[in-house]
């Protein structure tokens, strides 16, 4: 148990600043934090990590996407998530909500994906 909790903890650690890197350039489209992610499930499975495949991958794009939502409603003075709310006609903490559930449901099938793709044993639908 306590080697898989360790694993746990280097995942997370090196998801992060995967997905923080991947967003600096602007050229880039949005989905592109989902390929370094990828990558690394893949890395997680050849080197053996005993890793949940996809909650591992959910968390930290459920904070990411929710601190960068609160990050920006902080600059522009709660136009962007009021606005959107406004528009959704749900308050702000839906609007959040939502956008981390998103945001995590993407980089935790991205991190599931990468580690499909190298699974040695026979998947069953």
């Amino acid at each position: 148990m306590k080697k898989r909790m360790r694993d746990n903890i280097k995942t997370i650690i090196l998801i992060i600043p995967l997905i923080i890197l991947t967003r600096l350039p602007e050229a880039l489209p949005w989905w592109s934090f989902v390929v370094p992610v990828m990558i690394l499930g893949i890395i997680i499975t050849l080197k053996k990590w005993e890793v949940s495949g996809f909650m591992i991958g959910f968390l930290p794009g459920f904070l990411i996407w929710v601190g960068a939502n609160l990050y920006f409603d902080a600059m522009l003075p709660g136009d962007v998530l009021k606005k959107i709310g406004l528009l959704l006609s749900v308050p702000k903490i839906i609007v959040l909500l939502i956008s981390g559930i998103t945001g995590g449901l993407v980089t935790g099938l991205a991190l599931y994906t990468g580690k499909a793709m190298v699974y040695k044993e026979k998947l069953s639908l």
